[in-house]
């Protein structure tokens, strides 16, 4: 741990946070929180205690550590890139749809730290499940990175940039989009005075299929069968609107992905 005992969290949102507290429990020393927002630094440094400065002025970020965590998002990571000196530390980001070569062109030392969960920096996450995958540009830096995510994780797996993109867009579907799902069947449910509570045993039944199981071979519902007198049913129920075009494209989806199962 030595040649990392003094890190720079740059970013206080929710990955910043969680994965900052989580690395200061397995006793790696952060020593200042940049953010644009002073508040949400202050906010972090202040959960992050012993000493911990905060600033949201690039000039004003130490230049004598070891390791600089971007935890920001993808738009905000290359502008501040330029704008931080470098001193030979080891730069790292978060990012999934990042490649490590961001960095190329600013340091010598570079890689990233992608944990696959979504986090909340007000909800407490169980590190100990959670995929890390590393990348870095030398073998030292990989060692390095492989201990400290070892040291939250036991699921630590080494990932090039392109595999990450691909883990990336994949968590896209299975999180991001079905999220939104519940979003949408949230307020189908609202509508007609039914609470949203009803779907939960549903809900949990799914993932608990999708981890016994190949989700293709899990599938269920109207499309799957081919039963277009239920699907037309519903997409008139949707009146023309964006979720009526939305369940047209995914039953076809489907329908396409259980006539090639079969065919297989």
């Amino acid at each position: 741990m030595s040649s990392c005992d003094k890190i720079v969290v740059i970013g206080a949102g929710n990955m910043a946070t969680r994965l900052a507290l989580s690395l200061q429990a397995s006793g790696y020393r952060i020593v200042q929180v940049f953010s644009r927002t002073l508040q949400s630094a202050e906010e972090l440094a202040l959960r992050l205690g012993n000493g911990v400065t905060y600033t949201n002025h690039t000039d004003q970020i130490v230049t004598d550590a070891q390791l600089y965590i971007f935890s920001v998002s993808d738009n905000a990571l290359s502008n501040l890139i330029t704008q931080i000196p470098y001193n030979d530390a080891l730069w790292i980001h978060t990012a999934g749809s990042v490649p490590a070569d961001i960095f190329a062109n600013k340091c010598n030392r570079y890689g990233v730290l992608y944990p696959m969960q979504t986090v909340n920096k007000d909800r407490e996450t169980n590190w100990n499940e959670v995929p890390i995958f590393i990348e870095a540009s030398n073998e030292d830096d990989t060692l390095l990175l492989e201990n400290m995510a070892q040291s939250i994780s036991e699921r630590v797996m080494l990932c090039n940039s392109q595999q990450r993109q691909a883990l990336h867009l994949a968590a896209v579907f299975a999180c991001n989009f079905t999220n939104h799902m519940y979003a949408i069947a949230e307020k189908l449910l609202r509508e007609q005075g039914l609470d949203f509570d009803v779907m939960k045993l549903l809900i949990r039944e799914t993932e608990q299929k999708a981890e016994v199981m190949s989700p293709i071979k899990g599938q269920t519902g109207p499309a799957v069968r081919n039963d277009y007198n239920v699907m037309n049913k519903h997409i008139s129920l949707l009146n023309d609107t964006a979720e009526s075009e939305l369940y047209r494209l995914i039953s076809q989806n489907i329908i396409k992905y259980n006539t090639q199962n079969n065919h297989s």
